[in-house]
């Protein structure tokens, strides 16, 4: 798994580096990098860092974008700018890519100041260009905000995946669905005529859902209930 560090360039508000320190905390990536910062280490940066102080206190401060990443071997600008001769990834396709990167890689994760963006020279000396998806009529993600989105991301990507349950196989649910048009016509919600032709929705329905093993049992045995309450007198 690569090292992921967010490098955040000449943040403007110190509770934004907090919050960010927060979600590199939350997404379990690897530091904080602060560019050019100004009075950073305030109360307020302290205060939305809760759970996040250690990232701030190992943070590190760069005096340029080129020292900042100069370690890493892929470099993700996020940025809304999207010149037209550059391609531009999708927050998830970026976090497609980290997730491949090996143990030994660095990644860096670049953000830009909250009033202008990152700049077109500081995209440029990035590897990659990374949009954040948005509705046309706000586009622009608060600078905290937006690293935690590119943090979850990636590290939604990193995850490994739960193991599936085993499925039933057709004639399993065709097994149970013996018993359960036996079921059926026990209680009269099929009628006498046309059985086999009301019966195919119901056959239709189950056939396509993904029931587990466990899930078919306890149709057998709702089944099975139905066919011998109508066996027993009132």
């Amino acid at each position: 798994m690569a090292r992921v560090e967010v490098v955040l360039v000449r943040p403007e508000s110190p509770a934004n580096v907090g919050a960010a320190a927060r979600a590199v905390r939350n997404a379990g990536l690897h530091g904080l990098v602060i560019v050019e910062p100004g009075d950073w280490r305030t109360v307020e940066c302290w205060r939305t860092a809760w759970g996040a102080h250690d990232v701030l206190e190992q943070a590190r401060v760069a005096p340029d974008l080129a020292s900042a990443v100069a370690g890493a071997g892929y470099v993700a600008a996020l940025s809304g700018r999207r010149p037209v001769e550059a391609p531009v990834l999708d927050v998830r396709e970026m976090a497609a890519e980290v997730a491949a990167l090996g143990s030994g890689d660095v990644a860096a994760l670049v953000f830009g100041p909250e009033t202008t963006g990152l700049a077109d020279a500081d995209v440029a000396r990035c590897g990659r260009r990374v949009l954040i998806p948005a509705d046309a009529a706000q586009p622009s993600l608060n600078l905290s905000h937006a690293v935690m989105v590119a943090a979850y991301e990636v590290f939604r990507a990193r995850r490994p995946a739960p193991p599936s349950a085993r499925l039933s196989s057709h004639a399993e649910k065709e097994a149970m669905l013996v018993l359960l048009r036996e079921g059926l016509r026990a209680i009269e919600a099929l009628p006498a005529v046309n059985t086999e032709g009301r019966f195919e929705e119901w056959r239709a329905l189950f056939q396509r859902a993904d029931l587990t093993p466990k899930e078919v049992r306890l149709l057998e045995h709702l089944a099975r209930k139905m066919k011998q309450s109508a066996r027993t007198p009132d």
